[in-house]
């Protein structure tokens, strides 16, 4: 059986080269975001507003909610 040789760092091509442009952006800064609050302001009214829920006896039984994960999981995973 060969023995595979793999090439050393100075034998390489291309060390010189990125796969990004020099001016490629990382993130887009202007993106709303898909889930959650976009400001701190709009958090804490979420969170008040559950916590007033939650005082209030309401939410969302556990059951209803591994079903959602089990539904978004294949959408995700496939």
């Amino acid at each position: 059986m060969e023995e595979k040789r793999y090439p050393t760092f100075d034998e390489e091509d291309g060390l010189d080269m990125c796969s990004e442009p020099v001016g490629a952006v990382a993130y887009d800064e202007n993106a709303i975001p898909i889930i959650g609050p976009a400001t701190w302001e709009e958090a804490m009214t979420d969170l008040d507003e559950a916590e007033k829920e939650f005082d209030a006896g309401k939410g969302i039984p556990w059951e209803s909610v591994v079903r959602e994960i089990r539904e978004r999981y294949h959408s995700y995973a496939y």
